[in-house]
């Protein structure tokens, strides 16, 4: 018989939890948080209203149609968009995707500027960097978000990160280069003598696994611009949109972008998820699945809704726990399946990030 699960429990399961620095992956719920605008039902509305507008030709008017058709019948957004094969139909969808999440963005830089605690999520990666030991100062966080709201929060916060890009106005990927950055010389006493050795800053390596608004391709060689509303020609926005997945944007580009991403998964044993409904089983989920169920590492799951996704994955990963709000009301949910039953906390949300930061983790 599986025992009971209590707040007092849940609460030292969840604090010992941060013993050791997890691997961090947000996704689309940290942005939500801000804006509903960045969700996916925003953008399939915004694609539906905007793609016939372009004068498609009969093969895209075919596509879009089959598209629409899923999505009429309640398919998956990103299932329905890999019925779409035509490459000048993509790029409608990757440039107007870039279009509306800028849109949405620029509508909430103020507010986040003025204070970063608007990204719920800053409050819980501020704690984690504050703690990092001098031995090993890198958080590693990835998110597929497109969105800057990560890197502005943390640019309000001081909170030192690279995405791995170096340089000036236009910046090149290297990991290499950009982690140089994040070192100072610091004196030490060996004996008789001074001797200088190198120190790494607490920083956050973020890893924008799907691209990002500010990245940018031509011939193979990726680039980071904050200045390129429209980028010059021969430069393509660098994102894995729904519909690209299977594409050759993907296969060209996945060394690139994820390199750096898989060997940090490979290397961590303890992983954390903040507003991230577990979609992308392709891209991203398959190896930290992998760990989670079949080696058994520690995972802890927290956001606003449950879906069939996490249920699952749930049932064979006996070391994860989830936060969430309860179906009723803004109450929140806690669940590990060795334990018979959900504990419901009736006066808190914990499914709130900064809630549970202050509540879980400490000020």
């Amino acid at each position: 018989m599986k025992q009971k699960l209590t707040q007092e429990i849940a609460y030292q399961a969840l604090q010992n939890f941060f013993d050791d620095t997890p691997f961090i992956m947000f996704a689309t719920g940290t942005s939500c948080a801000v804006d509903l605008g960045f969700g996916m039902p925003a953008l399939e509305q915004h694609l539906r209203d905007v793609i016939p507008k372009y004068g498609l030709n009969f093969q895209q008017h075919q596509e879009w149609e089959k598209v629409l058709t899923l999505l009429n019948k309640n398919a998956d957004f990103e299932a329905a968009m890999n019925s779409i094969s035509d490459s000048i139909l993509l790029n409608y969808v990757v440039n107007e995707t870039a279009s509306i999440v800028t849109s949405v963005q620029n509508n909430n830089v103020d507010q986040i500027l003025s204070d970063p605690s608007n990204w719920t999520a800053s409050e819980i990666i501020s704690r984690l960097v504050k703690k990092l030991p001098q031995s090993n100062a890198v958080l590693h966080m990835a998110t597929p978000n497109y969105d800057l709201l990560a890197e502005i929060a943390m640019s309000t916060c001081k909170i030192p990160y690279t995405t791995g890009f170096w340089g000036g106005a236009i910046k090149t990927l290297n990991w290499k280069q950009s982690q140089r950055q994040m070192t100072y010389p610091a004196s030490v006493q060996i004996g008789r003598k001074k001797q200088f050795v190198t120190h790494h800053i607490n920083h956050v390596k973020l890893y924008k696994v799907h691209g990002s608004l500010n990245v940018f391709c031509k011939d193979r060689e990726v680039v980071e611009c904050d200045l390129w509303k429209i980028p010059p020609n021969g430069y393509n926005r660098l994102l894995i949109t729904p519909g690209t997945s299977k594409h050759e944007k993907l296969h060209d580009y996945r060394d690139i972008l994820l390199s750096e991403y898989d060997e940090a998964v490979r290397s961590h044993k303890r992983f954390l998820f903040l507003g991230f409904g577990f979609n992308d089983t392709q891209l991203v989920n398959n190896a930290i699945t992998d760990k989670l169920k079949k080696e058994q590492s520690d995972g802890l799951i927290i956001t606003r809704d449950l879906n069939i996704r996490i249920k699952e994955l749930l049932k064979n990963a006996k070391n994860t726990w989830l936060v969430c709000k309860s179906e009723q009301d803004n109450s929140t949910r806690i669940y590990n399946n060795q334990f018979d039953d959900w504990l419901v906390l009736e006066d808190k949300e914990l499914w709130r990030f900064d809630h549970f930061a202050n509540e879980i983790m400490g000020r």
